[in-house]
């Protein structure tokens, strides 16, 4: 399990690295209309491509690691239904693409995006997630962000090959998905794609729909902002917002690894004594917050020279966005923890009806305060779902007698990240690099003075 786990990790850690780099490559390289145009077009089918994925993957993934015997059959299954439902999705995308857009550009763009349906489609991924074969599957993704990287640094290098960006991305993903199948079709030889049997179906459809609707809302919540914006502004405007947006959210992959590593231990905990799962969660929030608060003053407060050093000065005016933007990595990441502690505790009905109630208020909360308040507005609109997400997900732990302590454990973490603001301005004078490191050191320091590192629960999720 540790081995599986390091294996994911790493692949996760580096493909999200390289993935941040490219961005940042054509961002400079695109400017702010072109990047606006791929950052829009890859937000809309991402969201498609959960439809296709999340939901059938993880409960075949389930049923594989409980009955090795049943893999052909699913195979069978989940590729017929998933190359049916891409093939509708893209069909759409493709109708609708083509009456939306004026120019002919914008719709092959979102076309060659669409066609990431179907590489989805055909993933094997569950089948050695299931057999915990992880390091084939940490492989695959590697080869696919490797060849994601190499093309777009070797052929998009202006905005007149932008339409390179997609084509290279579907070959990386075709090209890691081919290892897959490989090791596949030597062990279980070809499937044979069938629709037939509805009572299998209807069970896989019926377990699959609460992922779904999980899965689905935290996406919405965590991009819904961006389209808007994309529906409510000019091009130039969406990779304005868009290039600070993308970097928010790699920080926040690692909430989600957070998430996952410590799942089966708040699932543990739920047959055992409410103070003992209060005080569970209670160290997670110590240590999330430790973590994450001096990210976001950090980059509330060098947020114009970061992205002077990352994007350069075609975004100037960027700083602001990701000033406040910053703020949804502490927000979402605890929102979306307290609703992993409802799910570990069967109330996943409670957190699912508070994922759905905010994903049905994020879109018409952002373009209002869109229109009112320009790009600032939507960033600001996101901030407050968060919030409100978070304190109903802490109310209703409370409810089960194991929500954390009320405070979040903020004292220790902002007062040393307030000793630390001083030493980033000042050592920012020199280089923005030089004030990250030396405000990282000086907010360490702080921490140890005050005896504020919770090392026991460090202890326990370097264990993990």
């Amino acid at each position: 399990m540790a081995s599986n786990f390091a294996a994911l990790s790493v692949a996760e850690v580096a493909c999200r690295a390289i993935s941040m780099v490219v961005t940042l490559a054509l961002a400079q390289r695109l400017g702010r209309e072109g990047y606006g145009r791929i950052e829009f077009a890859f937000n809309v089918v991402f969201w498609l491509v959960l439809l296709v994925r999340e939901g059938l993957d993880v409960i075949a993934t389930r049923e594989i690691a409980r009955h090795p015997r049943l893999i052909r059959p699913l195979v069978n299954h989940i590729l017929a239904i998933r190359g049916c439902l891409a093939v509708a999705l893209l069909t759409g995308l493709v109708t609708v693409g083509w009456f939306s857009f004026s120019e002919a550009s914008e719709w092959l763009i979102l076309s060659l995006y669409g066609l990431m349906l179907l590489t989805t489609a055909i993933g094997l991924d569950f089948v050695y997630r299931g057999l915990e074969r992880m390091t084939l599957v940490a492989v695959s993704l590697l080869i696919r962000t490797a060849i994601y990287a190499l093309g777009v640094g070797l052929w998009v290098t202006d905005v007149s090959r932008i339409e390179w960006v997609p084509i290279c991305l579907v070959a990386g993903e075709l090209c890691g998905i081919a290892l897959v199948w490989a090791c596949y079709l030597r062990t279980f030889g070809p499937p044979r794609l069938t629709l037939r049997g509805t009572r299998a179906l209807r069970t896989i459809l019926r377990r699959g729909r609460p992922v779904y609707v999980i899965q689905v809302s935290q996406a919405v919540i965590g991009s819904a902002d961006l389209l808007v914006v994309g529906l409510l502004s000019q091009w130039a405007d969406v990779g304005l917002y868009g290039a600070p947006h993308r970097v928010v959210a790699a920080i926040l992959t690692f909430g989600i690894i957070f998430r996952q590593v410590v799942f089966p231990m708040l699932a543990r905990c739920w047959r055992s004594s409410p103070a003992e799962g209060q005080a569970a969660l209670d160290g997670m929030v110590r240590v999330l917050m430790l973590g994450l608060v001096p990210v976001a003053v950090g980059a509330t407060v060098l947020a114009d020279p970061l992205i002077a050093l990352l994007l350069g000065p075609d975004y100037a005016g960027a700083g602001l966005l990701l000033a406040v933007g910053a703020w949804r990595i502490p927000l979402l990441t605890l929102a979306f923890l307290y609703q992993s502690a409802l799910i570990a505790l069967n109330r996943e009905a409670a957190g699912v009806r508070m994922l759905i109630g905010a994903a049905l208020l994020i879109a018409p909360l952002t373009a209002g305060f869109r229109l009112q308040f320009g790009l600032v507005g939507a960033a600001v609109a996101v901030l407050i779902v968060a919030a409100l997400l978070t304190c109903a997900g802490y109310r209703r732990l409370q409810v089960e007698g194991r929500a954390p302590a009320w405070h979040h454990h903020l004292g220790p973490p902002l007062l040393a990240s307030l000793v630390m603001v001083p030493a980033c301005l000042v050592l920012a004078e020199w280089h923005v690099l030089l004030a990250v490191l030396g405000g990282a050191a000086v907010y360490l320091g702080t921490l140890v003075l005050l005896n504020a590192l919770p090392l026991n629960e460090l202890r326990c999720l370097l264990r993990r």
